[in-house]
């Protein structure tokens, strides 16, 4: 965390937002047989570093939709709303570069209708995780 950056706090509904979305990217991603190196979250923003065995991206692609609905769940679970474009930008423009490589294509409803078993098996340890990665700020699973 920066000098001005957002203290931890596991009960922050902002924290466990981002959370909870880069723990959808990663449970998603590992189920699909990346191997995850390492999950960050700084108070104020989160991402994961992952290595993607598959032969060509379209499990990549899937997992990057993950985050938006893991936090999506995660929001109308708690009667804060839903999950915003916006929050998902960087992972929305990845997809759209990635989607171009994918034999046979991958629709963004597509991708997103995958990826929403993948959040769902892991669900609960996406919710388990959240506050130890708010807390320690990095995670290797």
């Amino acid at each position: 965390m920066g000098l001005f950056s957002t203290k931890r706090d596991p009960e922050d509904p902002e924290q466990l937002q981002i959370a909870v979305h880069e723990l959808g990217h990663a449970f998603a991603w590992k189920l699909t047989g990346s191997t995850i190196r390492e999950i960050r979250h700084t108070g104020d923003e989160g991402w994961v570093d992952v290595r993607v065995l598959a032969p060509d991206n379209r499990d990549f692609a899937i997992g990057l939709w993950a985050g938006f609905e893991a936090e999506d769940r995660w929001l109308k679970a708690n009667n804060l709303g839903r999950a915003k474009r916006g929050n998902s930008s960087w992972d929305i423009g990845r997809f759209n570069k990635v989607r171009k490589d994918i034999k046979g294509g991958l629709s963004e409803s597509k991708a997103r209708s995958l990826a929403r078993p993948l959040v769902n098996r892991c669900w609960s340890q996406i919710l388990e995780t959240a506050p130890k990665l708010i807390r320690d700020g990095t995670l290797h699973i």
